[in-house]
C-alpha cells in the first residue's frame, strides 16, 4: 500500500512540475512544437498536433489524500479512472473538497444561462414550493414575485430628470408607458416665474416648450432700451438721490495701484453704493505707473531731463552710462553699474564701486576701499590707501630692470585663504639642481649635473640604488610570484611572460581575456574551458566560499543544505546544488538562507531526485536564477 501511496504521489508532483515550475521560477515555459514562439499571455504553452496533456489517473481519492494530506491546496486538478460512468471525469479541488468539473451531457437537465430550445408550457423559471422568487444583483434583490403571483420592486431608484410613468390597463394588466411634462411634479407656484429686463419693450406673458413653466416678463427703464415704459434697479434710484444730493463728491489721498490695462490714467473716479458718493483718486508716479509726484520714495520711468543743476542729499545710484562734464555733489555712497567717465581729477573720501569699464586719465586718490570687477587702465598715478580688490585683468605697462641679487621676495598666493603672502627665494637653488637627466647610453650634459637612470632586477623587492661616483640611479624591479618552494616567501614584482602565481586579491576595473590574445568582448572572455569546484554530499552540509556545485545524496536519508549568509561582501555570488541518488521523494533536502530569505520564504525544499537550483545573492536575500 505504501508503494501505491508514493508512486500516485510521485505521478501528482511530476505533473505539478510539468505546470508549475514557470509559476515558481516566475518565467514561461514552452513544450512541443515550436519551443521559440510562446504566447504572451501563457506561463505554460503546450504545442502539438499528436499529443495531449495526460492528467494523474486515479481510482478514487483515498490513496492522494493519505499520501499528501494538508498539503492537498484548491485549484489541484486530477481525473477520476472509477470505473463508474456517472462519477468519471476531471475533478477540481476547491473548498477542501474535489468537485467534478461538469461537461455538456452534464449540464443538459439544467436552464442554460444562454438560451433554451424544445421548451413546453410546463417549463418555467421559479419555485415549486410556497416561497416567493427573488431575483438579484450582486446579492441585492431587486424583483420579488410573492406567493400570491404579486411582484414587488425592491430598489427603485428617485430622479428628478426623468418624466416616464408606468400604467397599467385595468382590464388586461398590460404595463405602458406614458410620458408627463415636468410641471406634473411640481407646485403649481414653482411652475410661474418672473424675469425683469431692460430688453422687454412691454410687459408680456411666455411658456416653456419643454417644462410647460410660465413666465411674466417686466420691463426695465435703461438707456439702450426701446420700451416706451419699465421699472428702474434700485442702484439707479440710490444714483439719482446721490445726485440731487450736496457734497456727495471728494478728492482722495494718492493711491499707488491701478487696474490691469489703467497704467497711463493717472487716476480714477469710484463710487460707493452704500453712501453714494464719488470719489477722485491720483496714482502715484511709479517706473512702470503714470502719476503725481508725492513726498514718499519713488522711482520714475523713462527718459527725464533736467536742465538746471542736480543736488542729491542723499545716496546717488546710477544703472546706465554716466557722463559728468560739470560738478557732481553726493554726499552718500555711489554705485555706478554702467560706464564712468570722469575728465577731470576726482577725490572720493567714501566707497567706489564700479561694474562696467572705468577709464581715469587724471590723477585719482580714493581713501577708502576699490572695487573694481571689469577690465581696469590705468594711464596715471593710482594711490589706495585702504584695501584694494581687483577682480578683473590687470595690465602694467612697464617693470624697471634692476641687478641681478644673491635673493628675492616673491609674491605667492596661499591656495586655501587666497590671500598674497611674500616668501624669500635664493637663486643657487637653480644654479645647483639637476639640470639633465639621461638614461644608459645617452650624452651627458655639457654643463651642471647630470644623472644616469639604469634598470634592473636584483633583489627580492622593488628596491633603488644610488651611486653617487657613477652619478648613476638604478631601479630594481623584480619578478613577481606567489609562493617561493618552501611556501613561505612572496615576492611583489612586474608581470613577466613566463609562469606565474600571484598571492594576494587582484581587482581587474577594465574587461578580462582569458586564452585569448585580443581584447576581451566581454567583462570576462574565456577562450577554452572552465573549470569550478564540484562536492558530493550525503548529510547536512554549509556551504563555504570555495564550493560552486554542490551534489546532494538523498538516498539514505533527507537532510540540510546552509547557504552562506548574504552580505554586501558576497554580492552577486552563485551556488547549484543538485539532488541525486535513488532516494523518495520523502528523503527531500532543504536549503536554508543561512539570513534573510530564500525566493522570498524561509527554506527551499528539492523533493524530486535529479533536479537542481541555482541561486545568487543580492547581498540581503537568495533567489533562484535557473531550475
Amino acid at each position: 500500500m505504501k508503494a501505491v501511496i508514493r508512486n500516485v504521489s510521485r505521478t501528482l508532483i511530476m505533473a505539478g512540475a510539468i505546470s508549475l515550475a514557470a509559476t515558481a521560477a516566475n518565467a514561461q515555459m514552452k513544450i512541443g512544437n515550436n519551443p521559440s514562439v510562446i504566447k504572451k499571455s501563457a506561463i505554460l504553452d503546450l504545442e502539438t498536433t499528436k499529443q495531449g496533456l495526460l492528467l494523474p489517473r486515479l481510482a478514487d481519492f483515498t490513496a492522494i489524500d493519505a499520501a499528501i494530506g494538508t498539503d492537498i491546496v484548491d485549484g489541484m486538478i486530477v481525473y477520476l479512472a472509477s470505473g463508474v460512468p456517472a462519477t468519471e471525469g476531471v475533478y477540481m479541488r476547491k473548498a477542501g473538497a474535489w468537485v467534478k468539473i461538469s461537461s455538456a451531457a452534464d449540464a443538459v437537465s439544467n436552464w442554460s444561462l444562454l438560451g433554451n430550445t424544445g421548451t413546453t408550457a410546463a417549463n418555467y423559471v421559479g419555485t415549486t414550493d410556497a416561497m416567493p422568487l427573488s431575483l438579484r444583483s450582486n446579492a441585492t434583490e431587486g424583483i420579488s414575485i410573492q406567493t400570491d403571483g404579486s411582484v414587488q420592486l425592491k430598489q427603485v431608484a428617485a430622479s428628478a430628470t426623468l418624466f416616464d410613468v408606468m400604467v397599467i390597463d385595468p382590464t388586461t394588466g398590460t404595463v405602458a408607458k406614458r410620458t408627463l411634462p415636468i410641471t406634473a411634479f411640481s407646485s403649481l407656484l414653482s411652475n410661474v416665474a418672473v424675469k425683469a429686463d431692460s430688453a422687454f419693450a412691454t410687459m408680456n406673458v411666455t411658456e416653456d416648450p419643454t417644462t410647460k413653466a410660465i413666465t411674466i416678463n417686466t420691463p426695465i427703464m435703461a438707456a439702450s432700451s426701446t420700451a416706451p415704459y419699465g421699472f428702474i434697479t434700485k442702484a439707479d434710484w440710490d444714483k439719482l438721490q446721490a445726485l440731487s444730493a450736496g457734497g456727495n463728491f471728494t478728492i482722495a489721498d494718492f493711491i499707488t495701484t491701478i487696474a490691469a490695462g489703467q497704467e497711463n490714467r493717472g487716476g480714477q473716479i469710484t463710487y460707493n453704493a452704500a453712501t453714494a458718493s464719488y470719489k477722485l483718486e491720483l496714482v502715484a508716479a511709479s517706473a512702470t505707473l503714470a502719476g503725481i509726484v508725492t513726498t514718499t520714495a519713488q522711482t520714475f520711468g523713462g527718459d527725464k531731463t533736467f536742465t538746471g543743476a542736480v543736488a542729491v542729499g542723499g545716496t546717488l545710484g546710477v544703472t546706465g552710462a554716466t557722463t559728468l562734464n560739470s560738478t557732481l555733489d553726493v554726499t552718500g555712497n555711489t554705485t555706478v553699474g554702467g560706464t564712468l567717465g570722469v575728465t577731470g581729477a576726482a577725490t572720493l573720501a567714501d566707497n567706489l564701486s564700479v561694474a562696467g569699464t572705468s577709464t581715469l586719465t587724471g590723477a585719482t586718490t580714493v581713501g577708502s576701499t576699490l572695487g573694481v570687477t571689469g577690465a581696469t587702465t590705468l594711464n596715471s598715478t593710482l594711490n589706495v590707501v585702504g584695501a584694494s580688490t581687483l577682480g578683473g585683468a590687470v595690465t602694467l605697462g612697464s617693470v624697471a630692470a634692476t641687478a641681478t641679487a644673491p635673493s628675492y621676495d616673491l609674491l605667492v598666493k596661499n591656495s586655501g585663504t587666497n590671500a598674497v603672502e611674500k616668501k624669500a627665494f635664493n637663486l643657487d637653488a637653480l644654479t645647483t639642481a639637476v639640470q639633465f637627466i639621461t638614461t644608459g647610453g645617452a650624452t651627458a650634459s655639457t654643463s651642471g649635473t647630470s644623472v644616469e637612470f639604469q634598470g634592473g632586477t636584483t633583489g627580492a623587492d622593488f628596491n633603488i640604488v644610488a651611486d653617487g661616483t657613477a652619478k648613476t640611479v638604478t631601479f630594481n624591479l623584480p619578478d613577481a610570484s606567489g609562493i617561493d618552494a618552501t611556501h613561505t616567501a612572496v615576492q611583489r614584482g612586474v608581470v613577466s611572460s613566463a609562469d606565474q602565481t600571484f598571492a594576494g586579491n587582484k581587482s581587474f576595473t577594465a574587461n578580462v581575456a582569458v586564452g585569448a590574445n585580443t581584447v576581451a568582448n566581454s567583462t570576462l572572455q574565456v577562450a577554452g574551458s572552465v573549470s569550478m569546484a564540484i562536492k558530493s554530499v550525503t548529510a547536512a552540509y554549509t556551504i563555504t566560499a570555495t564550493d560552486n556545485t554542490i551534489l546532494a545524496d538523498a538516498t539514505a536519508a533527507g537532510f540540510t543544505i546552509t547557504l552562506p549568509a548574504p552580505s554586501a561582501a558576497i554580492t552577486g555570488r552563485i551556488y547549484t546544488i543538485k539532488k541525486i541518488g535513488t532516494g523518495d521523494i520523502d528523503n527531500a533536502v532543504t536549503i536554508m538562507p543561512g539570513g534573510g530569505t530564500i525566493e522570498g520564504g524561509a527554506s527551499y525544499i528539492i523533493y524530486n531526485d535529479w533536479t537542481y537550483i541555482t541561486v545568487q545573492t543580492d547581498g540581503a536575500n537568495w533567489y533562484i536564477v535557473k531550475k
